[in-house]
């Protein structure tokens, strides 16, 4: 039987929240490898439960947790998404991850899917105690992202509509930030994310037949974040990762919130051991059963691997 705790650990002065999965021998004194996994854009670690779980049955002491401002953990304003934060996030849960009991530090791995996928990506280019890092179907580059979701027309007016928003940051200082829902445009008309029909049909079917939401996200994002989001590139950061080893789980159906020009030039830029792992599912296909094993199970072979 897996066991599960919640455990809190600190992340620049915040407690940040964590769910940790620990094989059915975890007790038998051995140290084993250890993963820090995490969610996509703005989506709390109670959508992370199979893949904790799968992780942990493969033999992997694993640690999911909540960004700051998200899920569990601390933070206000809720709702702001800052990528070198929750990279910040990322390294914390390392440290309290690697002085754990039967934890070896040297068979340290991080694992992230959508904007995750970016982060982790980021984290293991900056953090040497990262042995290998999987990105599924990662978001590398903030722009890039917003920039393909949108008209070039459309584009350009998110931009100006930040650089207002920060005047009017600047000039009330003490004002509440604005926040964003996802499921309908700012009063001002404001919606730097347009929805996919598809992804909404795919999502709300799902919810019909099962009762669940697929992913549990928060409910809105502070505007600053999405300029926050915009400066975010971790494209050619992928480069300094090598030696240590570095996955991209590509998902090659109907996908148009993962750009894939994005994934291949980080691919092209890794060092070696590197590994493209091609997968013929949909975007949201990674989240449901059967088609969640086949992605993680491709993460822990690679895990399995370069963690020995």
């Amino acid at each position: 039987m897996i066991e599960t705790r919640t455990i809190t650990f600190n992340s620049e002065g915040l407690a940040c929240q964590g769910d940790l999965y620990l094989p059915s021998d975890h007790g038998d004194g051995r140290a084993r490898p250890a993963l820090v996994i995490g969610h996509g854009f703005t989506v709390a670690r109670s959508s992370l439960v199979e893949e904790g779980r799968l992780f942990a049955e493969a033999g992997f002491t694993t640690l999911a947790i909540d960004y700051r401002h998200f899920g569990g953990s601390a933070g206000e304003p809720r709702g702001r998404l800052w990528p070198f934060q929750e990279s910040e996030d990322f390294k914390a849960a390392i440290d309290w991850l690697e002085t754990q009991p039967g934890v070896d530090p040297r068979r340290i791995g991080i694992w992230g899917t959508s904007f995750g996928g970016g982060i982790v990506t980021h984290v293991a280019a900056h953090d040497l105690r990262v042995r290998a890092c999987v990105a599924q179907a990662p978001i590398l580059d903030g722009d890039g992202w917003i920039r393909a979701l949108n008209r070039e027309a459309d584009y350009m007016s998110v931009r100006r509509y930040l650089t207002e928003a920060r005047r009017r940051r600047a000039a009330q200082p003490e004002a509440a930030e604005p926040t964003m829902s996802f499921s309908e445009p700012m009063a001002d008309g404001f919606m730097p994310m347009p929805p996919d029909p598809i992804m909404i049909e795919d999502i709300t079917s799902w919810y019909a037949k099962t009762g669940d939401m697929l992913m549990h996200s928060a409910p809105g994002i502070t505007i600053e974040s999405f300029e926050r989001v915009m400066e975010f590139d971790a494209t050619y950061t992928a480069r300094k990762i090598a030696p240590r080893a570095y996955c991209i789980v590509q998902l090659t159906g109907h996908d148009v919130y993962h750009p894939n020009e994005t994934i291949q030039t980080a691919y092209r830029a890794a060092g070696e051991p590197k590994r493209m792992i091609s997968i013929r599912m949909d975007q949201l296909d990674a989240y449901k059963p059967g088609q969640r094993e086949q992605a993680i199970g491709a993460a822990t072979a690679f895990f399995a691997e370069h963690l020995v």
